[in-house]
């Protein structure tokens, strides 16, 4: 038998062994029982949330605390006091229980430093009850809750008149003789005699118009008119802007909502193709000189409660203050600031003193919101007329600009200082009432245009063209709701959404007044039928409704 190596005994198997290999590894042979893939664990949807953070309303089911528009603020009262009461936490907190009742006070009592030229003698002669103001009930009668804005067509200030026409002077509410302050043509020119600036009217057009479904119904068109102008002429391309003054409640929840949840809502450029491109109104904080989010006034121009109620109290009333120090007369103006100068408080200390101011803040940023009606609070349910009605509201779109809810912020004290029984002091402490609640303005604070374009004219009584004399008024026309002022942010037809709250209590606290920014619609339907520009379609949707279905949706919004 022939000696064999090991080596050459195993070769051949290694050989086949390697063969083996390479042959699987380029895809011959038998392949190995392969690893079952790994499955990735998808990851949960994000939440959808709204613009503060919460799962988006539905349109079928109400929220359940949507009968408290105002959470811990809101006031159960729906008489005449619906927009004057205190909330439950002020009343029980003697200390603020009693700024509340000064401020109360100083908002419905006349200074003895008013004008020399004014609009009203109180905070409470525009805000009736602490409502709206109404338009006067004819052309004769003088305008004592409402107020025209001026400004020429690039929104510059009439160098004469400034940006408000004031339609009297200090006599008319300090003296027997109410007519003795009003206008009187080129009276006040010689600088030695004052009256009120000039005399502000309105006549009405009827506009007629019809449903879809036939049903009739009738507007009336604001034709703007001054006469008597005291002080001369207006500058060249003057325009006007009405204004009846708004209910005061529920201010100090609006400022306290986060900045950046309202700028969520803009939609500038209308990227989600809704017909909607509310834009955030960014104007300069008098106070403070920053550049913040305007929320307040009608065309949000103002940035806080504190610059708003300032603002009035120059504009409306002839009383100065830290922020606005200056009285409310122009430099040529010169019968205003001879008046000005008997006045008790002169050179640079102000009518009114912070500590006076600070509370009448106080009083309009924690005056309550009033509950909802419709709710039954046994059965925790809701009226069956209203529930559809709101179902409409949010069907034909309506909250795309009238947002129901939003969460306030921490809201800091004022700016002012610290309310004590002695004055003010440094650090002022957050109000808890109006801090971390979740509430139903029905607003998203936004500028929307809302179509329209104005012309002003000189006119006679008799409708003939004129230039000057004591006969030759001025004359503005509006299509739609435009005014054809720019005032902050805002152009000539933009408006900010106004709250809905409580709009259904606004001719039980005030029953003369009416509805829009000038008073020109008697009924919240006639409100709605206004809607032009961006809310066009939403009208459209609105009168496209059964008439059944339209008194339900109107049956809604009256129970906000």
């Amino acid at each position: 038998m022939k000696n064999t190596s090991y080596f050459s005994m195993i070769q051949p198997v290694m050989l086949a062994g390697i063969l083996c290999i390479a042959l699987t590894a380029c895809g011959g042979g038998s392949s190995p029982t392969p690893e079952p893939p790994v499955t990735a664990t998808p990851e949960p949807p994000a939440p959808v949330v709204d613009h503060s953070g919460l799962t988006p309303l539905s349109s079928e089911v109400v929220d359940e605390n949507e009968h408290l528009p105002g959470g811990d603020a809101t006031v159960f009262v729906s008489n005449e006091d619906a927009f004057s009461t205190r909330p439950q936490m002020i009343a029980d907190d003697f200390q603020d229980d009693g700024f509340f009742t000064t401020g109360d006070h100083l908002f419905r009592t006349p200074d003895r430093d008013i004008g020399p030229l004014l609009s009203t003698g109180s905070c409470q002669g525009c805000h009736v009850n602490d409502g709206r103001g109404n338009a006067p009930l004819s052309a004769t009668a003088p305008m004592l809750s409402m107020l025209l804005k001026l400004g020429d067509d690039t929104g510059a200030a009439d160098p004469i008149y400034g940006d408000q026409l004031q339609p009297f002077a200090v006599q008319s509410f300090s003296s027997p003789d109410f007519n003795s302050g009003v206008s009187v043509h080129d009276g006040s020119i010689n600088g030695t005699q004052l009256f009120g600036e000039a005399f502000p009217f309105i006549d009405y057009e009827t506009i007629n118009g019809t449903y879809p479904d036939g049903t009739a119904y009738e507007l009336r068109k604001p034709v703007y008119k001054v006469k008597d102008l005291s002080f001369g002429p207006f500058m060249e391309n003057i325009r006007f802007s009405a204004r009846v003054a708004p209910q005061a409640f529920g201010v100090g929840l609006l400022d306290a909502i986060p900045a950046g949840n309202i700028i969520a809502l803009a939609d500038e450029d209308d990227s989600d193709g809704n017909g909607i491109s509310g834009r955030a109104s960014i104007a300069v904080d008098t106070i403070s000189g920053e550049t913040k989010l305007g929320r307040f006034a009608y065309k949000a121009q103002n940035t806080s409660v504190l610059q708003q109620v300032a603002g009035a109290y120059s504009g409306d009333i002839g009383i100065s203050t830290s922020i606005f120090p200056n009285e409310a007369c122009t430099e040529q103006q010169i019968a205003c600031q001879m008046v000005a100068a008997q006045e008790s408080k002169v050179d640079t200390e102000p009518d009114f003193s912070d500590k006076n101011l600070a509370l009448v803040e106080f009083y309009n940023r924690t005056l309550g919101a009033p509950a909802r009606r419709g709710y039954d609070d046994n059965s925790k349910a809701w009226d069956a007329n209203i529930a559809a009605g709101r179902t409409l509201f949010f069907e034909t779109q309506c909250v795309d600009c009238h947002t129901p809810r939003h969460v306030t912020g921490e809201a800091q004290g004022s700016v002012l200082g610290k309310l004590t029984l002695t004055g003010l002091e440094e650090n002022p402490e957050p109000i808890a009432m109006l801090s971390a609640q979740t509430i139903f303005p029905y607003t998203d604070l936004l500028l929307h245009d809302m179509g329209g374009s104005c012309a002003v004219t000189r006119e006679t009584a008799i409708g003939e063209s004129c230039t000057t004399g004591a006969e030759c008024m001025y004359v503005q026309r509006c299509e739609g709701l435009a005014d054809g002022l720019i005032q902050g942010d805002a152009s000539g037809s933009e408006w900010k959404t106004p709250a809905l709250w409580g709009i259904g209590l606004v001719q039980t606290v005030n029953p003369k007044s009416t509805f829009l920014h000038d008073g020109r619609a008697r009924t919240i339907e006639e409100a709605i039928l206004w809607h032009e520009g961006e809310a066009a379609s939403r009208k459209a949707a609105f009168m496209a409704l059964e008439q059944s279905q339209r008194q339900q949706l109107l049956d809604f919004v009256e129970s906000l």
